[in-house]
């Protein structure tokens, strides 16, 4: 697997660990396009998991029983010293999870113990980069918080994070963005955007001075949970030379930021909503 695969991979892993099963899916997805062979096979396993295991945090036990058959199946092809360690174990774990969705789904029950949800093994952290992730479920359609996150113009008026943005959403745009991290000083920097998916994800890349300095990917993304229901998460990946330079703290006010931002957004899209 080369190193771009192991990108989306190890993304991936981090966020079905959280649960954010939608959101691992989508990485994974992004990942199986341009894999071949067992990578391919492999990738496709852990779709239909983490799908099967969103379909069980809908309350659609049947449709998730279906889905994690299918992953066990491919995830049963793939040889021994896959770049997922223990994939054996794991792959026992969600036939077990498969036969209990199967009778949920006779019961017509819904309910289950998420803590028990089986884990991948954490990936180890490259010293060059840093990941930080969070969520927040919104009880509003996605298109009245997609509406809310592309709507650059009223930043000001709510976003404690990003107090202002310049530009278009729409892919290949560049934007002017300025965040305010709590307790530190504004920043300002121009990412471009690579994906604009209304209602699903947004997602811009910014650099400090060259590639391979400073890069933040920063994705925000809309994971369905209901008709009137999503969970909304944002998350960033740094990579670079300058990474092991920064301060902890400086890592600790982005994500406080993350989370003022996705309160934030919540209580504006829950505004009306219904």
């Amino acid at each position: 697997m080369d190193s771009r695969l192991i990108r989306f991979l190890e993304e991936g892993i981090d966020l079905f660990n959280r649960a954010q099963f939608f959101e691992a899916h989508e990485v994974w997805e992004d990942g199986w396009r341009r894999a071949r062979g067992d990578d391919e096979v492999l990738l496709h396993g852990l779709i239909q998991v983490a799908a099967g295991f969103h379909k069980l945090q809908c309350g659609q036990p049947s449709g998730a029983a279906s889905l994690l058959t299918k992953g066990v199946a491919k995830l049963a092809a793939i040889p021994a010293g896959a770049p997922v360690p223990s994939l054996q174990g794991f792959r026992a774990s969600v036939e077990t999870w498969k036969e209990t969705a199967a009778r949920m789904a006779e019961r017509g029950a819904t309910g289950y113990d998420a803590s028990s949800v089986p884990l991948l093994p954490e990936p180890r952290r490259g010293l060059l980069e840093r990941r930080l992730l969070s969520h927040v479920t919104i009880d509003a359609p996605a298109r009245r918080v997609w509406d809310v996150l592309v709507d650059f113009q009223a930043y000001p008026e709510w976003n404690p994070f990003i107090v202002r943005i310049e530009g278009v959403p729409r892919a290949g745009e560049r934007l002017t963005v300025e965040i305010r991290p709590p307790g530190g000083r504004s920043m300002t920097f121009r990412p471009t955007i690579l994906v604009a998916d209304p209602e699903r994800e947004l997602r811009w890349l910014g650099r400090v001075i060259l590639p391979g300095v400073f890069d933040g990917e920063h994705v925000f993304t809309l994971a369905p949970l209901g008709a009137a229901s999503i969970r909304f998460s944002q998350r960033e990946t740094f990579r670079g030379l300058l990474v092991p330079l920064m301060p902890r703290s400086m890592w600790d006010a982005t994500r406080r930021g993350f989370e003022e931002m996705n309160r934030a957004l919540r209580e504006r899209a829950e505004r009306n909503a219904h």
